[in-house]
């Protein structure tokens, strides 16, 4: 029988490479094959391919460090004899379930992962996964005043000061969506060399204590700029050239 055509979105290609092995045992998937594909052409996904690789790693190489405490392989063993014949594999289940989770405590209370610290990194690699293709906006307007009374409207955050020369200018409109539990919104101007300027504002607090990216950043195509104001991360996102964003945030 033919196989199927297997068309892999942005999308798609994360769902499918959050379940791929460390060890690149599912490399030759005729699946994860076409999501390789993908982030070989997406550099946004390419990025959060390659911390989810460093993630997965760290932890494997804590896990085969990690030695459990000497007591608990006898009190497995003790609860298992005592424990009803008819009961036995049940409840053996949960007292290696409890190992698993006695393990994983002290490895996330002993270290500190780099997702911790790359906050402000995945932040941008999903925000940008929202442009392969454009996002469907919750309101098309070319009123900023309009764009920030809807969000207001939906509990969404707005930015506490933005240059007069931007407000002034045209909008393609507003977004709000959820991102790990908070809220983020997303206003879209026009520039008037046709390029658009993407302002993304969360709360701070999103963020715990990580530290806020310093200047402009690069990812692809695409110029990145984070800034606080008020309680609220600001992250400035657009492809037209450096020299003229300098001049508007």
């Amino acid at each position: 029988m033919k196989r199927p055509h297997i068309k892999v979105t942005t999308e798609s290609a994360r769902f499918l490479m959050s379940a791929y092995r460390p060890n690149g045992a599912d490399a030759q998937d005729p699946v994860f094959k076409k999501a390789l594909e993908q982030i070989g052409s997406d550099p946004g996904l390419a990025k959060w391919f390659n911390d989810q690789r460093e993630f997965d790693e760290i932890v494997l190489e804590r896990l085969n460090s990690v030695q459990p405490p000497p007591e608990l392989k006898s009190a497995i063993l003790t609860g298992v004899r005592t424990t009803m014949i008819h009961r036995e594999r049940f409840q053996y289940r949960w007292l290696a379930l409890a190992a698993i989770l006695l393990i994983s405590c002290f490895i996330l209370g002993k270290f500190n992962f780099p997702h911790a610290a790359n906050q402000f990194d995945a932040f941008q690699s999903d925000m940008l996964a929202l442009f392969h293709p454009l996002p469907v906006l919750d309101l098309s307007t070319d009123s900023f005043e309009q764009t920030q009374q809807f969000l207001k409207a939906n509990a969404a955050p707005t930015a506490p000061n933005v240059p007069e020369e931007l407000r002034r200018m045209q909008t393609a409109g507003c977004k709000s969506l959820r991102w790990r539990g908070h809220m983020v919104s997303v206003t879209c101007f026009e520039l008037p060399n046709g390029d658009f300027l993407h302002l993304f504002v969360v709360n701070k607090g999103t963020f715990a204590d990580s530290p806020i990216p310093h200047g402009f950043l690069k990812n692809g195509d695409w110029h990145i700029l984070f800034s606080e104001s008020d309680g609220m991360v600001l992250m400035w996102m657009s492809r037209a050239p450096m020299n003229e964003l300098r001049m508007l945030v």
